[in-house]
């Protein structure tokens, strides 16, 4: 029965079905005609009788709760115990950077999800919500990293992140006449992007562009890095 009780929980704590659960689970006579008399106002005592009675493992937290409905979900573990992989020594560089973006990324999330409901005009809000969606378009490109090698104890390198590791190595192995050639293709590269953000036209396509630009950028700040070395 205990499987019940949480199967309860998770799907909201009804208020009837808690009474038909206390009476199957063999609650003092008086209890029940307490709760039965008023479902409503007597949830919480059921909640916690039930959730003492068989033990529900306290893992279990309130994400809503209205008059009549209380909904219940499993707390999400420590970011480090959910891929335990991050603090072993042989963890990919890659996979490293993408758990310290994780937690930017997700912050970002937030913040825009809350001034989405700030928005003053159409266009601003096409454009907060633009960046939304590609923050958690990333989120969850990042855990699907983190997850697929957790799983298979591989790396899945769909994230751009691992092309512009790969960037960084090839640079690396360049000369200085062709590390000058490159600089000069990411300048325009970093210029031509950004007219067609100027340009307005075509704003789903911003989070792309935004992307595309990032790793121009990055990699263009470690050519000037290696030049400098020169």
């Amino acid at each position: 029965m205990k499987q019940d009780i949480i199967t309860w929980l998770k799907s909201g704590a009804n208020a009837q079905e808690g009474v038909q659960l206390m009476k199957r689970a063999g609650a003092p006579s008086l209890a029940l005609r307490l709760v039965t008399s008023n479902p409503i106002r007597h949830k919480k005592m059921m909640v916690e009788w039930l959730v003492q009675k068989f033990g529900v493992d306290e893992s279990l937290h309130v994400v809503h709760q209205t008059a009549e409905v209380v909904v219940f979900k499993e707390k999400p573990k420590p970011f480090r115990e959910e891929f335990p992989f991050l603090d072993q020594p042989n963890c990919p560089v890659e996979l490293e950077a993408l758990a310290s973006r994780k937690f930017s990324r997700y912050h970002d999330y937030v913040k825009l999800h809350s001034k989405l409901r700030e928005c003053r005009s159409l266009e601003e809000c096409a454009q907060v919500a633009s960046n939304l969606l590609a923050s958690y378009m990333e989120n969850r490109a990042i855990w699907n990293e983190l997850n697929y090698y957790q799983q298979h104890k591989s790396i899945l390198g769909r994230h751009p992140i691992f092309a512009s590791f790969a960037r960084r190595k090839n640079l690396l192995s360049m000369s200085v006449k062709d590390l000058m050639k490159r600089k000069q293709q990411l300048e325009n590269n970093i210029w031509r992007v950004q007219a067609e953000m100027k340009k307005g036209d075509k704003p789903h396509l911003d989070g792309q562009r935004r992307e595309r630009l990032a790793a121009y950028q990055s990699e263009l700040a470690e050519v000037n890095r290696l030049l400098d070395e020169e």
